[in-house]
Parts: C-alpha cells; sequence; structure tokens
C-alpha cells in the first residue's frame, strides 16, 4: 500500500476520538479491533503486514487518540511492530497486546552496560536473567521484546533481541521511582523489569545483533513513529475545533515528509539527519500555530502542552545522533578520496 489511503482517511474521516479509559492496554486493545482490524481488512485484504503498514498503524492511532499519551502508545507499538517485522519476529508479538521494548540497565542501552544474560539450557533454549529500567509500557505489557547478552567475545558483547510474553515465570515487573521527574504522559508508564531463571525458546530469539540490529534502528523508528503518531493526533484535534485549513495543510506536510523517512533504510546517516530536520520543522509549526490552541477546550490544550513541553534526556541522544550522522559522512568523504 502506499502512504495516500491513510492521509486521504485523515483528512476526511469524522475525527471523533476513540474512547478507551486510563489505561494503555485497554485503550490499545480497542483501538485495534476497532479502528485497525477493520482498515487492515479494507486496504490490505488479508496480505501479510509490511512496513508501510506498520506506519500507517501509528498515524491511525494517533488519528483517533483522545489524548496525547495514546498517541505516544499507538507510535511506540507501531515501532515495535515494525522492528519485529524487520527482525522476522512478528509472529512473536502478539496481534492484540501491547509489546514493552526493554534494553535500558542501570548503565543505559550501550552494549557494554547490557548485562542481563542468555544462558544455553538442557532443552535446547535458554535461561534469562537480569534486570531492566526504565521499561516503557511494561506494567501494560502483553510481552516484552528483551535486549540481552549470550557472552563476550573479546571486547564485544553479543547481543540478541527475543521476545516472550510478559507473565513467563521468573519475570517481575514493578513500577519505575521516578523521583522528582514530571512525566510529560503519567498514563505511560515506565517499570523495572526482574528477570531471574527465565525460560526461553530458541525460536523466541530474533535474528541477528541485538545492538546494530535493534537497539539502534529502534531509536530512529521510535523517534519518526511517535512524531508521527502526535502529528497525526493534533491534525484531528485541528480538523475537531476548527483550525485554519492551512493550519492542517501544514500538518498534512509533516506526515507526508514522516512518511518519505519511514519507508526507507533508517539506519543511514541520511535518514538520522532528515529525522532531525523533521523535529526541527515540527517545532517551527507548533510555534506557528500556537495562537490556535484557543479553539481548543482547556483540558485538551494543557494535556498537549504537558506532553510537549520537554525534552531532556531524548533530546540530548538526538542529537549526539545528528552529530553521528554527519560525522560518518565525513569519514566516508574522505575514505572516498
Amino acid at each position: 500500500m502506499t502512504l495516500d489511503p491513510v492521509l486521504s482517511h485523515l483528512l476526511g474521516a469524522e475525527p471523533a476520538p476513540l474512547a478507551g479509559g486510563d489505561d494503555p492496554a485497554g485503550w490499545y486493545g480497542s483501538f485495534r479491533e476497532q479502528v485497525l482490524a477493520p482498515w487492515q481488512a479494507r486496504v490490505n485484504g488479508g496480505a501479510s503486514p509490511s512496513g508501510r503498514d506498520h506506519f500507517a498503524h501509528g498515524l491511525l492511532g494517533g488519528f483517533v487518540a483522545d489524548r496525547p499519551a495514546w498517541a505516544m502508545v499507538a507510535g511506540h507499538q507501531a515501532a515495535v511492530r515494525r522492528l519485529a517485522w524487520e527482525r522476522d519476529g512478528l509472529d512473536l508479538v502478539p496481534d492484540g497486546g501491547i509489546v514493552a521494548f526493554c534494553a535500558s540497565e542501570e548503565g543505559g542501552a550501550h552494549p557494554r552496560a547490557v548485562h542481563s544474560s542468555l544462558s544455553a539450557a538442557p532443552d535446547g533454549g535458554f535461561r534469562l536473567d537480569g534486570q531492566k529500567r526504565w521499561a516503557t509500557l511494561a506494567p501494560s505489557a502483553a510481552a516484552l521484546l528483551i535486549i540481552a547478552s549470550l557472552g563476550r567475545d573479546g571486547d564485544r558483547n553479543r547481543l540478541r533481541a527475543l521476545c516472550v510474553p510478559s507473565d513467563r515465570s521468573g519475570i517481575g515487573i514493578a513500577p519505575m521511582d521516578l523521583g522528582d521527574r514530571k512525566p510529560s504522559n503519567p498514563e505511560v508508564r515506565h517499570a523495572v523489569v526482574d528477570l531471574t531463571c527465565v525460560p526461553v525458546a530458541a525460536g523466541e530469539v530474533m535474528a541477528g545483533d541485538g545492538y546494530t540490529d535493534a537497539i539502534k534502528p529502534f531509536r530512529t523508528i521510535e523517534d519518526l513513529y511517535i512524531g508521527a503518531a502526535t502529528t497525526a493526533y493534533n491534525l484531528a484535534l485541528a480538523r475537531r475545533s476548527g483550525w485554519p485549513e492551512a493550519a492542517v495543510e501544514d500538518l498534512l506536510l509533516l506526515l507526508v515528509a514522516a512518511g518519505g523517512l519511514a519507508f526507507g533504510p533508517l539506519d543511514e546517516p541520511a535518514a538520522h539527519l532528515g529525522v532531525a530536520a523533521l523535529s526541527r520543522a515540527t517545532a517551527r509549526v507548533r510555534a506557528d500555530h500556537e495562537e490556535h490552541w484557543a479553539l481548543v477546550d482547556e483540558a485538551a490544550a494543557a494535556a498537549w502542552r504537558r506532553a510537549t513541553g520537554g525534552g531532556g534526556v531524548a533530546a540530548r541522544a538526538k542529537e549526539l545522533r545528528r552529530q553521528g550522522a554527519w560525522a560518518r559522512l565525513a569519514a566516508s568523504s574522505t575514505g572516498d578520496r
């Protein structure tokens, strides 16, 4: 499929929000059943999903979200499924449930910081031990996409991605203590995930390297998909609230740009630079639209300001990826001489 049917839907369908209470799993389940499944049946005719379908998944979810948090959930889950699809692990992901991506540990998500371990088991599978932190949506998840180590090969930490049900024996999930931090989307909870001798079948371990093929690309996919889903939410709210046509067109252009990036290779420097440029363009559009929020009801406007008001660690990480992309291009140019 192309992006055109999705954009036409966002511009022509009734921009009515889908209510789902305050539980991410409840809203996401309703979205998949009432919105995504009928869409896929109508547009795809039962064909297997592709990377394009996962991007549409995020846009559709953002469009029907009744708050920024659910747009974030839709984009995040579309990103997780895009990653699983690329790793031939889509069959490990529950069709209707939330999947939490569990990479970070006490020292972050760099290979040297990943100590959760996969050890061989007598049954031909593995046993998983360790702890993950800042696991987004883990308290609401039906499955966990986890990064763990098979051991070291010299200085190299051999990481793998695996996906297991969240109720598997040996898994403990506890809410993350955020201290004084005030989350921008309080409905989207984070967790500490304890892993104690968790049985993992060989078929639950995905192909490829856990860092270069999972952690690194997911950062870009997540940025792009959550940003696009949030813009789709903004577009629906703008249409409901009577914003000028030019403002809706601005939002449409951001989605067209996001789609162009989403359908290309996301591990290339150009993709990272494109995502950085799209982020700046989004900020400019939002600044230009500030006056239109007077047309939006007060509660929705307050939720939007809270959800989009910060950057913090994520903003610093994005800047490092932008700088790294330019460095890679410079090194490549030097090598061609």
